[in-house]
């Protein structure tokens, strides 16, 4: 399939584009969606998608089709062209990355999700199912078992060619309990790999005791205490922070670490690690959406800013290097996700709080450009003199995201790999609490 993005690059530079980048990306997908307590959907479908840029000068035009044929890859190319000739030129743009030696990278793709059949996806939807619905007092509105395997293939006129492929599945329910009339907080459980290794009867056991432990909450009075935040949560958190240090907020003024290179701008008890090579990683590859190497990058150590995520487009802006984080054409994201560990046990955490919450999901917004929290603590267990008394009713909390990164009295030293995040728990010090 590398004809195909090669030749995409030789008709731009034919029409006379001066730089030219093709992408090419073929998936098979297996979803089976739970509802209402029954399996209740099917699919399979195989899905393919060419992307091309044009540049001429500091013009660029975008195009994209699924008709790879000679033909289509033609007309896709000459759209493309076009768009470029009528737009007025992007003054930022500064060249396509030049080709540079792929890492090797371990456990990406698993011949058994990419031969599995629907029928066995099917069962493991099953036995999700099953294992949640033990309980009578549990309902299970939704969920979904999805399997993917895919190809990608990139060329530009450079001379980057590279081709990888890879291997995931993702499994989520969600669940619900009533017992006498009262009905729990929504709760979900989920798991995502890139091997066929997840447990169906875990992950449905676990949302079914988050949603039966619920049971029994009681409304609270408002407080100043300490939070213990569940993994689901910290991924809130580093989410809305890796936001920030995304180039393409800091080349547009937008993130407040804009410019703080080298500053302490969190708790000296975290370091944070990007890495596009970790091995069996979710968003783990050999090169980005441009074609530049994935890397592993430090962007925070012991609290202070050391890189942002670039591709070539932010990181010539600023002048830096690309840290192989194109997710688009122009787009940035972050790969794996790395939190550091920390020496606290989670009993050791209870133990040392007077008066906190243990939250396990939280609902609202947390805006990077200026850290504000505000949302509702769900799935929460008020803490008192050490111990974990009972489920409380849906509370707010706010705050601000950078405060809170300050305000860390304890990291676990347990983390927990979901999706592409590695997180632990933390301990947030001194938030406000509205019952």
């Amino acid at each position: 399939m590398s004809e195909i993005v090669e030749k995409a690059v030789r008709k731009s530079l034919m029409l006379g584009a001066s730089e030219a980048e093709a992408h090419y990306s073929t998936a098979r997908t297996i979803e089976v969606g739970i509802e209402s307590n029954e399996v209740s959907s099917t699919s399979f479908k195989i899905s393919r998608s060419l992307h091309i840029a044009v540049f001429i000068g500091r013009k660029i035009g975008f195009s994209r089709t699924t008709d790879i044929s000679d033909k289509g890859v033609e007309k896709a190319v000459e759209n493309a062209y076009r768009l470029a000739l009528s737009i007025n030129e992007n003054v930022f743009w500064k060249g396509l990355p030049s080709p540079k030696p792929f890492p090797r990278v371990e456990g990406t793709f698993e011949d058994k999700i990419y031969s599995i059949e629907p029928e066995n996806a099917v069962m493991l939807a099953k036995e999700m199912l099953s294992e949640a619905r033990k309980d009578s007092r549990v309902s299970v509105p939704g969920g979904t078992v999805s399997l993917v395997s895919g190809e990608t293939y990139v060329a530009n006129s450079n001379g980057i060619l590279g081709s990888d492929k890879g291997t995931e599945i993702i499994m989520e329910l969600m669940a619900l309990a009533k017992d006498n009339g009262e009905v729990g907080s929504f709760a979900v459980a989920w798991e995502a790999s890139r091997k066929l290794d997840l447990d169906p009867v875990e992950i449905g056991r676990e949302a079914a005791t988050k949603a039966v432990e619920s049971l029994g909450a009681k409304k609270i009075e408002s407080f100043k205490g300490t939070l213990v935040l569940d993994y689901d949560v910290v991924i809130n958190i580093v989410s809305a922070l890796s936001e920030a240090l995304n180039g393409d907020m800091v080349w547009r003024g937008r993130s407040p670490l804009k410019d703080k290179i080298g500053q302490e701008i969190i708790s000296n008890k975290v370091s944070i690690i990007d890495d596009g090579t970790l091995e069996a990683g979710l968003s783990t590859s050999i090169f980005d959406y441009e074609g530049v190497p994935r890397m592993k990058t430090v962007l925070v150590e012991k609290g202070v800013l050391k890189s942002f995520v670039h591709n070539t487009y932010t990181s010539k802006i600023l002048g830096v290097e690309s840290t192989g984080n194109a997710s688009g054409f122009l787009s940035v994201s972050p790969s794996n996700l790395i939190v550091s560990q920390g020496d606290w046990s989670f009993e050791e955490m209870v133990k040392n709080i007077k008066q906190g919450l243990f939250v396990k999901r939280f609902s609202g917004n947390i805006r990077p450009e200026d850290g504000l929290i505000s949302g509702s603590a769900k799935q929460a267990f008020l803490i008192e003199n050490g111990e974990v008394k009972h489920p409380v009713k849906e509370c707010m909390f706010s705050g601000n995201l950078y405060e809170f990164l300050n305000n860390i009295k304890g990291i676990e030293k347990r983390v927990r790999r979901k999706g592409s995040l590695i997180v632990p728990r933390m301990m947030i010090d001194n938030v406000l609490v509205l019952g």
